[in-house]
């Protein structure tokens, strides 16, 4: 216990420092008067020397002696901006993080992650992230686009063995450009969450129920959000790599920059910081606990034909770990000093995709699998993904001329909606732009 309130607190004087302007740190921790609390309570006397050696942290950052006061007074209060504001959604647990210029510098943890256990939220909590998800896999199938196993604007034929085709349109191929910006035609209203026979008898004609797991719309030219689609993401990572989704994932997204994140609760190398799923609705009753998101099954093989929801919102992974791919994007696919996607791919994400292939729908507001928010700050687009399911919530949002990224998980909240963003969502992204954002102009 004591050598973990030893990296608290050198990873909150290394946050401090940040805000400042010196060398970034990539941990942080919650808010400093809990840490203090804590500390005192089990009267813990911190000797920094027998953590560093020579001025550095575990971690070989420089750490400085003192912590300035003004932006302790900052932090803390921050912290208490966003606990009146978690607290008014009636939120059971939550994890806010923020990065600038690369590095993640703050990050507050809120609540209880598993109600059973009695575990509060931690760094180390992971929370499923909805459809998040898809952001995140968006980054890998663009690894692939670049390794040359996809082309946005092949004919997604060409990858499952057989013809797709919306039969109200039979002559216009559907894309992968089209799966990333939804724009495909297809119905998420359908019959593929009903289904266990196989992808192809859902999406070829004469298939069960094919007519209507389509619109009746042109593929490309009308922007409708479908889950349906963007599960198709699954079935073409696995068929162009011949490997399972998740072990494609986690070898080229995952591993090299040291991130734990999964598909599926049982593939995370931490059981016990997996959090509780709660209905904030129903007073906080549980909606899935740790131990049932746990034994929920994994088919580890490589299924195309069956593995075409995986990539819809299942994903769980730690808010900080969120936050840096957030931040990769910022700083254009890099990384931790690691090249993760190139420039110009990152580029094609975030970019308006009419005009583009086979995509003629100007409604559209996500470029590949990034969103383009036009409402959190005015005179600013905002780049990111949401995710609600039941009443968990998940964002990451980044500005890419200030390079500021957010993330908020939670595991179950009050999610009400204003303007297509989650109330909630933007109260806490405010507080944090109006004080870690953009300087304010001498």
């Amino acid at each position: 216990m004591m050598k973990k309130q030893i990296k608290r607190i050198v990873t909150l004087m290394l946050g401090f420092v940040l805000l400042c302007g010196a060398a970034p740190a990539e941990d942080e921790e919650i808010g400093i008067e809990s840490l203090w609390e804590e500390t005192d309570a089990e009267n813990d006397e911190v000797d920094i020397e027998s953590l560093v050696e020579e001025g550095t942290d575990e971690y070989g950052e420089d750490i400085l002696p003192e912590l300035p006061e003004k932006d302790s007074r900052t932090v803390k209060k921050l912290d208490n901006k966003l606990q009146s504001i978690l607290k008014r959604y009636a939120t059971v647990g939550a994890s806010v993080v923020v990065a600038k210029d690369g590095h993640v510098i703050y990050q507050y943890n809120y609540g209880t992650a598993d109600k059973k256990a009695k575990h509060k939220v931690d760094d180390n909590t992971y929370f499923r992230i909805a459809s998040v998800t898809k952001f995140v896999t968006g980054i890998h199938v663009m690894q692939l686009v670049e390794k040359g196993l996809l082309d946005p604007d092949e004919d997604i034929s060409t990858y499952l063995g057989y013809k797709v085709r919306n039969p109200w349109y039979p002559q216009i191929p559907l894309t992968l450009r089209m799966i990333m910006c939804h724009t495909t035609s297809l119905n998420p209203g359908g019959y593929y969450y009903k289904d266990e026979q196989g992808l192809k008898r859902l999406i070829v004609k004469g298939g069960k129920g094919t007519r209507s797991n389509y619109y009746h719309t042109k593929p490309g030219s009308t922007y409708r959000y479908s889950n349906f689609a963007a599960g198709l993401m699954g079935s073409l990572i696995e068929a162009v790599t011949g490997k399972n989704v998740y072990d494609s994932i986690r070898e080229d997204l995952f591993e090299p920059l040291g991130i734990d994140a999964a598909y599926n609760a049982g593939l995370l190398q931490d059981a016990d910081d997996v959090a509780g799923l709660y209905y904030n609705r129903k007073n906080g009753k549980t909606y899935m606990t740790r131990e049932e998101s746990l034994a929920q099954e994994w088919d580890s093989g490589v299924d195309p034909e069956m593995h075409y929801r995986i990539t819809i919102g299942s994903m769980w992974i730690r808010a900080r770990d969120l936050c840096r791919l957030g931040a990769m994007m910022c700083a254009g696919g890099v990384c931790d000093g690691q090249r993760i996607l190139q420039e110009d791919t990152v580029r094609e994400m975030m970019s308006v995709q009419a005009g583009k292939g086979g995509v003629t729908s100007e409604k559209t507001p996500y470029g590949l699998c990034v969103h383009r928010e036009q409402t959190l700050l005015e005179g600013k687009t905002v780049y990111g993904h949401q995710g609600l399911y039941e009443d968990l919530l998940c964002n990451v949002y980044y500005e890419p001329e200030s390079r500021f990224v957010f993330v908020v998980a939670s595991n179950g909240c009050r999610n009400q909606m204003d303007n297509r963003v989650a109330s909630v969502t933007r109260k806490l992204f405010q507080e944090a732009w109006e004080i870690l954002g953009e300087p304010e102009e001498e």
